[in-house]
């Protein structure tokens, strides 16, 4: 038996070069809600249902973005899900916002998370992804399974 049962997560932090540009992504962008400071250097943002807190805690000193992935790998980045009907204007809102994103879609039907992801970037280098877990519609080579890019 462990020796502790969490119950949830009550929020999480992430870097940022410049707090109040993160902090007008997230809300201008991704549609979090501002919640409040957090000490001198910190915003904390919550997800639209109210479930997610996410501090945005200000570097002492700046990185440079592409520094974080490097330093990380691909595999190390945040996922938020979205509707079906959002995913498209999400990613649409993403390319505008002149944010670093990956070119493609990727597609699974197989693993543990499927649906359709996005990945893109937030102003301070950190990797994130959209993820609509239902998508309405497969494309035609996914219809038996498998992974797509």
């Amino acid at each position: 038996m462990p020796a502790v049962q969490t119950l949830g997560l009550v929020h999480f932090s992430l870097p940022a070069n410049d707090v109040e540009e993160s902090l007008r992504f997230y809300t201008e962008v991704l549609g979090m809600t501002f919640r409040g400071k957090v000490g001198p250097n910190g915003r904390c943002v919550v997800t639209s249902d109210g479930a997610v807190n996410i501090v945005l805690a200000e570097r002492p000193k700046p990185l440079p973005p592409e520094e974080q992935t490097q330093r990380d790998g691909a595999l190390c980045h945040y996922a938020f899900y979205v509707n079906s009907t959002d995913f498209d204007l999400a990613v649409d809102a993403i390319k505008e916002s002149g944010a670093r994103f990956d070119e493609q879609i990727e597609w699974r039907n197989t693993g543990t998370f499927n649906g359709r992801s996005f990945y893109f970037f937030d102003p301070a280098g950190n990797r994130m992804e959209i993820n609509d877990p239902t998508p309405p519609v497969w494309p035609e080579h996914m219809q038996q399974g498998g992974q797509a890019r």
